[in-house]
């Protein structure tokens, strides 16, 4: 069995590992590391079965760093010391966890449970969307995206777009604040990391946030003009969405 950890204090991830070796000389640490940007790209490209991640991490959480992943290909225990809204959480969805500091009988019996079960099943990754739904219900999760930027990942909160621009093989993504990112990613890409949060491709070089549509001009070919003033043109197949969003909203 592949494994990998991932907490943001060393000496959680040695003694944990410690434990592990011990119980289970057989498995394979694959990845060991504290943060969760660098650890995002090595467990995309790693065959890992089973992650053990921790909760409460600064800049990006455990449950945040699992929204990274279209489809999860690895199983999760979480470890946490304190979040008793994860613990909560982890008992509503029957996910595995751990309360730290971690106790090598509670370890071995997780894995055992972990072990009993097929790997990396349908059943497993059902579980865990089932808990990111549940914290996502009670607003517990923050609604983010990663955005690749010139010194690692930006995680932007949702509800902080405006709207996306494609500049060729480039996107400039305008935010709430007045600022801009620019980064290196076709704005299909991003329609595709937007589209769950009902994001709206209203033109070929244009995406938009409904939330910040403030009037639809029908005359100059039709257009949006968003919360800070902007004007987003309109495709003309999509002429007849918007109309239908805007009567949606009047009626």
């Amino acid at each position: 069995m592949n494994i990998a950890i991932l907490d943001d204090e060393l000496h959680c991830v040695e003694s944990l590992l410690f434990h592990i070796r011990q119980l289970f000389p057989d498995f394979k640490v694959a990845y060991k590391g504290t943060n969760p940007v660098e650890a995002l790209k090595s467990l995309k490209e790693l065959d890992i079965d089973l992650l053990f991640l921790d909760v409460e991490m600064p800049g990006m959480n455990g449950f945040e760093f699992l929204e990274q992943f279209d489809k999860l290909p690895f199983d999760v225990i979480f470890t946490t010391a304190y979040s008793q809204y994860a613990i909560q959480a982890f008992k509503a969805q029957a996910n595995n966890y751990l309360l730290k500091p971690i106790d090598e009988d509670e370890l071995e019996e997780a894995i055992n449970q972990w072990l009993e079960k097929s790997p990396n099943s349908e059943e497993s990754s059902a579980e865990i969307c089932n808990l990111l739904n549940h914290l996502k219900k009670e607003n517990l999760l923050k609604n983010k995206i990663a955005v690749p930027v010139s010194d690692g990942l930006e995680f932007v909160e949702i509800k902080n777009i405006l709207y996306c621009q494609s500049q060729n093989n480039y996107t400039s993504i305008f935010l709430k604040n007045g600022e801009k990112l620019f980064i290196c990613r076709t704005l299909k890409d991003v329609e595709n990391s937007l589209k769950r949060f009902l994001f709206l491709r209203v033109h070929q070089s244009y995406l938009i946030n409904p939330s910040y549509m403030q009037k639809y001009i029908r005359n100059d070919g039709g257009y949006i003009l968003m919360s800070n003033d902007q004007s987003i043109p309109i495709s003309s197949s999509k002429k007849a969405m918007i109309a239908e969003i805007f009567d949606g909203i009047n009626s």
